[in-house]
């Protein structure tokens, strides 16, 4: 019994001829081999992880606002009010703040 074709012609047929069986292994081959010394891995991403304490009243607003807002995250919002925040700082500055001189002090803080 000849095996039956699930999905019928397929669309891209119009736009890109189809390639017969031993083309294809040889198109495949060359192009595997065109691009054999051009692939490269993703870039890593330029974010780093922030850990922050915060209220958990605030938390709790962040949370539903992130809830109830399609497309919005936790992180971008917070990238969003940190620039905002920055930005204000300099604002009333009249300018950037400078490169540190060494890393910020990690841990909690001693009174």
């Amino acid at each position: 019994m000849a095996k039956r074709q699930t999905i019928g012609e397929n669309p891209l047929d119009s736009l890109i001829q189809p390639v017969s069986g031993n083309e294809r292994s040889k198109s495949i081959s060359d192009s595997n081999e065109r691009f054999k010394y051009s692939v490269q891995k993703p870039p890593k991403s330029s974010k780093q992880r922030l850990t922050v304490q915060i209220s958990k009243d605030v938390i709790e607003r962040l949370k539903n606002a992130v809830y109830w807002t399609p497309g919005l995250t936790l992180a971008s919002l917070a990238e969003e009010a940190f620039s905002k925040a920055i930005d204000r700082l300099e604002s009333s500055r009249k300018s950037s703040f400078p490169r540190r001189d060494q890393e910020l002090k990690t841990g909690r803080p001693l009174h």
